[in-house]
């Protein structure tokens, strides 16, 4: 079995987490948002400043960058179970409601012709019978109700499971909510409620990451997690936490339009960095090189 084979089929189970956060993990802030910003910035450091990684404090930064990258893979992962667990409650509910019995449709159709053959006629109506069949077709609708309600509480089921695994009701003071992922620049009152406005960065900081929450791209984490991240200056604050599993404090978020990633205020990336981006890229780029898109 081929390594790419190996990988593939670990995947068809759900397995123990690979990487476990500590309570030091749990308060950390990372330098991107992304494991791919961490990279880039991994081999520019490598091909660029050997004169750094000479030093005892440049080993430490790399370092660093790699428990950044395990850090997120380990949010990710988080995430993965939760869809994981997401997908199993949504074919529990499938198969649950495969095991609806199917209201008699065709018994009412049936019982009500009769009736109406019955109803046509000119003599004496067989009252016991017409009673009869009038309440078969009442059972075939309260079966049909009966089914109904059961469908009804799978689908608001689903609806919950749904709402839990976008994070909904995660964020501080509402539920967020995903769009159809129009990034047109948000006007104030068209930043929902459940971003808290008072914690943003300044513009163009501000549009960038409010149209990543509104898309589902970044999430503010629920009161209970932020509680075990560290407390900030300006005490409890709230906390972003991106797709690719970087976590940041949401009030230091800065966007950076040369490498195309987020950072924390104060740790602007090397313009150079993205210069780095694919697996081929090993050594020092040329000048003017293109970076592979990710």
């Amino acid at each position: 079995m081929t390594a790419t084979e190996e990988r593939t089929a670990g995947t068809r189970e759900t397995a123990a987490p690979a990487y476990v956060l500590t309570e030091r993990d749990a308060r950390r802030t990372t330098r991107y948002s992304d494991v791919c910003g961490g990279t880039d910035e991994f081999k520019r450091v490598l091909a660029e400043e050997p004169q750094t990684v000479a030093t005892r404090e440049g080993r430490e930064a790399l370092r660093g960058l790699v428990d950044d990258g395990l850090y997120m893979l380990a949010r990710m992962e988080v995430r993965l179970r939760e869809y994981q667990a997401f997908r199993d409650e949504l074919a529990r509910l499938v198969e649950a409601m495969r095991t609806i019995p199917e209201p008699r449709l065709a018994d009412s159709h049936r019982e009500a012709e009769t009736l109406r053959q019955l109803l046509a006629t000119n003599g004496e109506l067989p009252a016991k019978e017409l009673m009869e069949r009038a309440e078969e077709i009442r059972q075939v609708a309260n079966d049909m109700e009966g089914a109904l309600r059961r469908h009804k509480e799978a689908a608001v089921a689903a609806g919950v499971a749904y709402r839990a695994v976008l994070r909904e009701g995660r964020s501080t003071g509402a539920a967020s909510g995903v769009t159809d992922g129009a990034s047109s620049a948000p006007a104030a009152e068209e930043i929902p409620g459940w971003i808290p406005q008072g914690w943003l960065p300044p513009e163009p900081h501000r549009e960038k990451i409010v149209d990543w929450l509104k898309r589902g791209r970044a999430v503010l984490l629920s009161d209970e997690a932020a509680e075990q991240l560290a407390v900030g200056p300006q005490g409890r604050e709230p906390w972003v936490q991106f797709e690719d599993g970087g976590v940041m404090p949401l009030r230091v978020v800065r966007w950076s339009e040369e490498v195309r990633n987020f950072h924390p205020m104060g740790t602007d990336p090397h313009p150079r960095s993205r210069l780095y981006r694919g697996r081929g890229t090993m050594a020092a780029p040329t000048e003017g090189a293109v970076p592979t898109a990710t």
